[in-house]
């Protein structure tokens, strides 16, 4: 049994009209098209409906069982034509986008809140991964957020908007004995136990280049951790120091402490649009952009 959409919203007018004639006219059908709509209807589900009762029209047992299901059917239609409508104004939908796990934890949740006062009817689903995870993805993602120098191969697949630079600080217990300095260089590090992100992190790629040019040796990683949520809880339980972003020290931390570089680590934090990017997810570009930029530009000495 097979049921045309079309005949089954006639047979709601024809309900909520009384008649053939008002039903037709509801539609902006002619009466014969509504008569035959109706009757192919009829065969469709293989019993009657309705009959005629004077000049309007009477359900009968099994047409007013089915008019509740085709009640539903028009209320779903009329909600997915103003999705459609809602749509085509840019105004709902879903974006998927992948973005590291600084960015993702740290930056990423005030910006969404604020997206989503202005558009809530748009979904953004976030992927947090680490920064050559975030690579991985843009063939299926609308977007991807990355801090970390890029691979030459995503500009031939993806617009790059860089956003700024940020600054990798040394996360410490509040007693630690470097957390009485004003900064911190990489060979005063080497004395003590350090806590590395996993491979394919941005702050892991950056750290073993420039502790290779300023000590002259690579470094010894002892323990390595995936995320920098095990990385801040690695140091609380006094196993290390660890290397994260300027942003990641949650706000109200009572047991830890962040000293900058000397000289300063600086990452570039980029915006990767891919060819397939949808005009909905542009939207969230309009709006991340200006957001990120003026975050990070404020937190630069």
């Amino acid at each position: 049994m097979t049921i045309h959409p079309d005949h089954l919203l006639s047979f709601v007018a024809l309900v909520q009209t009384g008649s053939v004639s008002g039903a037709a006219q509801s539609r902006f059908l002619t009466q014969p098209a509504m008569s035959n709509q109706l009757k192919r209807l009829q065969e469709s589900v293989g019993m009657p409906l309705y009959r005629r009762k004077g000049r309007g029209v009477q359900l009968t047992g099994v047409g007013e069982d089915f008019y509740i299901h085709a009640l539903k059917v028009q209320q779903s239609m009329q909600a997915l034509n103003s999705f459609a409508d809602e749509l085509h104004g840019l105004q709902a939908g879903r974006i998927y986008l992948s973005a590291s796990q600084t960015i993702a934890g740290s930056l990423l949740p005030a910006a969404l809140v604020s997206f989503h006062q202005r558009y809530p009817q748009i979904e953004v689903f976030v992927d947090s991964l680490n920064s050559q995870q975030v690579f991985e993805r843009m063939e299926h993602h609308d977007l991807g957020l990355v801090e970390s120098p890029l691979p030459s191969s995503v500009p031939e697949c993806c617009t790059v908007v860089h956003l700024g630079e940020d600054k990798l600080v040394a996360v410490m217990p509040k007693h630690h004995p470097l957390a009485v300095s004003s900064s911190i260089t990489l060979a005063q590090l080497d004395a003590y136990p350090l806590i590395w992100r996993e491979q394919g992190s941005g702050t892991r790629d950056i750290l073993e280049r420039e502790w290779l040019k300023a000590t002259g040796k690579p470094p010894r990683i002892q323990l390595c951790m995936g995320g920098v949520s095990a990385v801040l809880e690695s140091v609380r339980q006094g196993l290390g120091i660890g290397m994260v972003s300027q942003f990641c020290l949650p706000t109200g931390e009572s047991m830890l402490t962040t000293r900058p570089l000397h000289p300063q680590l600086l990452r570039p934090m980029s915006l990767l649009q891919p060819s397939h990017t949808s005009p909905l997810a542009k939207k969230l570009v309009d709006f991340l952009v200006p957001y990120l930029k003026s975050r990070l530009y404020s937190n630069l000495p």
